[in-house]
């Protein structure tokens, strides 16, 4: 769909593909975390940044991703939620905040070596830009390496343009001859703030998760930077109420 009918362009795959590897021989675990821009981000953008091989053996190997979707949108029904289980994705229910068990059930499979990604921003922005980013980020972090005796999982970023083309969202198939850029970052480094992640104060903790939350953002906004700007779909797009914090 998007190597033969449209074109797209990888920077840094080997990065991603390293830290897959490395994750599953250190049992830290890895997240992932990039920019949401269309409803073909995930599976699009992930299967291209995973080799083929890693879809035969995933029986064994375990290398796939872990994804996290919206029950009302991926698990509406009983044929949606076993497709969407079968494809290795958690139900999250909007609005419910950080305190909800698919942050936890997340936690343990990083803490047991296994691959994360997250859409931080919790919604798709059809304005092409990146958008402000739920703090469960930082909460999953914090609880990962609470579980994985002290040990924080690995956390990359990767940007992409050209998604919000590929399906627009007055479309309900996929665009032809568009162009795709992925481009994957360097390791976002958090140790400075999760060592507050073990605090006895509630207040600290919060503050930590919302600080890790921020250096992702960060780290988006640089690669943001360096990527052709994504189009803007706001004319056409759905209203909606303002998300809940």
């Amino acid at each position: 769909m998007l190597n033969v009918i449209n074109t797209t362009t990888i920077h840094g795959q080997d990065r991603l593909i390293q830290a897959v590897e490395e994750q599953k021989a250190n049992g830290r675990g890895l997240i992932t975390v990039c920019n949401h821009t269309s409803m073909f981000d995930d599976p699009g953008v992930l299967s291209l940044l995973m080799p083929w091989h890693w879809l035969w053996s995933e029986p064994l190997t375990e290398k796939v991703r872990w994804s996290i979707c919206a029950k009302e949108v991926c698990f509406k029904n009983e044929l949606l939620r076993h497709f969407f289980l079968n494809g290795k994705t958690l139900p999250v229910e909007r609005g419910k905040g950080v305190y909800q068990p698919v942050v936890s059930i997340a936690a343990h499979t990083l803490a047991k070596g296994g691959w994360v990604h997250l859409f931080p921003e919790g919604r798709i922005n059809y304005d092409g830009k990146l958008g402000p980013l739920r703090w469960g980020v930082g909460k999953l972090i914090c609880e990962a390496r609470q579980l994985n005796g002290g040990r924080d999982p690995a956390l990359l970023p990767f940007y992409h343009s050209g998604m919000g083309e590929v399906l627009p969202i007055t479309m309900d198939r996929l665009n032809v001859g568009r162009s795709v850029e992925v481009r994957v970052g360097e390791h976002i480094k958090v140790d400075d703030l999760t060592c507050n992640c073990d605090s006895p104060d509630m207040a600290v903790q919060q503050e930590t998760w919302k600080a890790i939350t921020a250096r992702v953002r960060a780290a988006l906004l640089e690669l943001e930077a360096q990527c052709p700007t994504n189009p803007d779909q706001t004319d056409v797009a759905p209203k909606r109420e303002p998300p809940p914090s």
